[in-house]
């Protein structure tokens, strides 16, 4: 009885029905019919937008001609590290794969083109809301909608008035991001102080003055967060625009969800991640004393009839801010004699590895690419230096930058001691030789592949390796008798942060020795006849519903990648036919993890020794680094189809970051010591070598 009276309840909610979605249809079908040209109007900015920025312009340029222009509006909007970053991600996002180039620059026009528009519409809607209770009482709820509703529901209207495509994709990305950019300008404007407000006000100021020389300004950081708030946003909404048919990385990605495409997922994903870090550094708010390179150049030209007005803005006058640093701080230690006996070597051992990167490193053979290119296995009477292909190609070209590095260093701390950027310093020096001596090491120890009969190691790694001898056997005195300590004293008590990113350098060590090096699927097809009849099969039985269709899925890529596998020609680290880069690479964690355990204080808390601990496993460290550079960046420069190098080289680089991080928790901390005026003193002096 009581089911039967629930049934009958629930009827008649069955019988009532609100026909909205009729009513809703309605609206869209006369819309369509009789708004066409409003439709059209609101369209054409974002197609004129669209084609112009991503289709003439972005996708059109030279690769390194976009690299320049983010990296000059990085360095213009924030700093030198930003734009190098930068530039590097972006190039790295080229080099995944033939369609990654042009779908990051269809991206990155993809979220200007919808930043842009949110900027344009966002920033006046927040300065209104925040002068206007009235305006704000109004946009509040409309901007709780927008963030309540999940993007999916008004995808619908954009898709039935404009169609399947980028528009409607830019339109709904637009919506999405845009309510924190207004949000937080209100805030900014409200915030300002009324005080300061009032007092512009009472001095005459019209409100448009009172607008953009007060309100504005003082709430200029709250706007750029949220400039940065609604790229992030934009930058979330990529996969749903590819759904949308919006194309960009979200196009790749949504290819590899598809088609369960490990190797595809994982490339484009890692893209997504890059372009998303290098937008978002972009678009950060500067922090810090020192303004961007479009900051400092409105403030020359603001200041270009009185001149004057520059002496008293510290990127302008480094003496201001030195002579201010001299009262609170003391004086960077000048040079003595004896540490540029020590300067003097390490740069004379980086000036041989530059050198000995233009002499013979292979001859009759490639070094690297004969296991990647057959036509590489015999090259008679032909000679290679350290930057050409076949020669020390990136292990060459990752030996020069450091040493060159290195060889700026030590200039530097000549020319001016304690005020260079942090890390052209001793250290920094001597951590930089350790990397190239490591590098070099490894051209040397690199066993030429079997097939090259001919082959011949010419003298340049030689000179290299002696080269990073004696640049670290200079660095190491160099660090022994330099004036630097800490800048907050060290604590007196094991730093397990350092030991346990040790031991991960270790671990991720022997995972590259056991780990595949090499992939040669240049023999034979992948996929057999007798593999497609099972994966046939598979299907069959998805589609009579014996299986579910997920499951299907996941046997047909297991069956993939084993056949991937088995096809596949795989040369570990430790192999006697492969380069033996592996167990390189664990000698050298081994001693990595050493330099952290004494920056750790296991052997004592004395704070040079852990400063010089730190600086063998940062330099050991970026050497590993460079190793899985050099093996990787050279099999890429010049390979056949169906070659590649293996995830043991990603182990290689993931183990030096560890060891690299474990050094810098300690080495980041100190400074060149400082002397007060009229006194001989040295502040934060070197502590005594004992230990509790």
């Amino acid at each position: 009885m009581t089911g039967s009276l629930i049934a009958a309840d629930n009827g008649v909610l069955d019988r009532f029905t609100i026909p909205f979605g009729t009513w809703i249809e309605q609206i869209v079908n006369w819309v369509t019919l009789h708004l066409g040209w409003l439709l059209d109007g609101i369209k054409w900015p974002f197609d004129f937008l669209l084609r112009h920025i991503v289709d003439d312009f972005l996708v059109e340029l030279p690769w390194w001609v976009l690299v320049l222009i983010l990296f000059v509006v990085a360095w213009g909007v924030r700093n030198l590290t930003v734009a190098v970053g930068t530039a590097a991600g972006l190039v790295v996002c080229g080099l995944l794969g033939p369609e990654y180039w042009t779908q990051t620059a269809k991206t990155i026009g993809f979220i200007l083109v919808a930043v842009a528009v949110c900027v344009i519409i966002g920033i006046p809607v927040g300065i209104l809301s925040g002068r206007f209770d009235s305006v704000w009482s109004v946009v509040r709820p409309t901007l709780d909608a927008m963030q309540v509703i999940h993007a999916f529901v008004y995808l619908l209207p954009f898709i039935y008035f404009w169609g399947v495509g980028r528009i409607g994709a830019t339109m709904a990305t637009m919506v999405f991001a845009l309510p924190p950019l207004i949000r937080l300008t209100n805030l900014g404007i409200r915030q300002v102080p009324e005080d300061v407000v009032e007092a512009a006000r009472a001095y005459g100021a019209p409100e448009g003055r009172v607008l953009l020389d007060v309100q504005l300004p003082l709430a200029r950081p709250a706007i750029m967060t949220g400039i940065n708030q609604t790229l992030l946003l934009a930058f979330s909404m990529l996969g749903v625009a590819a759904i949308m048919g919006a194309g960009g990385l979200g196009q790749l990605l949504f290819r590899a969800l598809g088609q369960q495409d490990v190797s595809l997922a994982a490339s484009s994903g890692l893209a997504f991640f890059i372009l998303a870090v290098v937008l978002d550094r972009i678009a950060q708010p500067a922090t810090g004393a020192s303004s961007g390179l479009f900051s400092r150049t409105l403030a020359a030209w603001r200041a270009r009839k009185v001149p004057e007005l520059l002496l008293e803005h510290p990127d302008f006058n480094p003496g201001l801010s030195a002579a201010e640093g001299n009262a609170a701080q003391g004086v960077a230690q000048g040079v003595h004699p004896r540490e540029r006996v020590a300067i003097a070597v390490t740069a004379v051992g980086a000036a041989v590895m530059v050198v000995a990167v233009l002499l013979p490193w292979a001859s009759g053979a490639a070094l690297v690419t004969s296991y990647s290119r057959r036509a590489d296995e015999a090259l008679p009477g032909m000679t290679f230096n350290g930057l050409a292909a076949q020669g020390g190609s990136w292990f060459g070209i990752v030996l020069l930058v450091l040493a060159v590095a290195a060889l700026a260093g030590c200039v530097a701390v000549l020319a001016r001691p304690g005020r260079t950027p942090r890390w052209l310093a001793p250290d920094g020096a001597a951590l930089l030789a350790t990397a190239g001596l490591v590098v070099a090491l490894a051209a040397v120890l690199l066993q030429p592949n079997d097939n090259a009969v001919d082959f011949e190691r010419g003298a340049g790694p030689w000179v290299a390796l002696a080269g990073g001898v004696v640049a670290v056997a200079g660095g190491a005195v160099w660090l022994r008798i330099a004036p630097a300590a800490p800048r907050r004293p060290l604590r007196r008590r094991v730093g397990w942060a350092s030991l346990v990113l040790g031991g991960l350098a270790v671990v991720l060590a022997l995972a590259a020795v056991f780990s595949t090096w090499s992939i040669d699927r240049r023999e034979g097809a992948v996929i057999t006849p007798e593999l497609q009849a099972q994966i046939d099969e598979v299907m069959e039985k998805a589609r009579a519903g014996e299986i579910e269709q997920a499951v299907a899925a996941t046997e047909v890529a297991v069956i993939r990648a084993g056949a991937k596998a088995n096809a596949a020609d795989l040369i570990d680290g430790a192999s006697s036919r492969g380069a033996g880069l592996g167990l390189v690479t664990l000698g050298i964690a081994a001693a990595a993890a050493v330099g952290a355990a004494v920056t750790a204080g296991l052997i004592g808390f004395a704070d040079r020794r852990r400063w010089v601990g730190g600086v063998v496993a940062m330099g050991l460290g970026l050497g590993l680094i460079g190793l899985a550079i050099g093996w990787a960046g050279s099999l890429a420069r010049a390979t056949d189809l169906k070659f590649s190098s293996g995830v043991g080289v990603l182990f290689a680089g993931l183990a030096g970051l560890s060891a690299l991080f474990a050094g810098r928790l300690v080495v980041a901390g100190f400074e060149r010591t400082l002397v007060y005026e009229g006194s001989a003193q040295v502040h934060a002096t070197d502590r005594k070598e004992t230990t509790p």
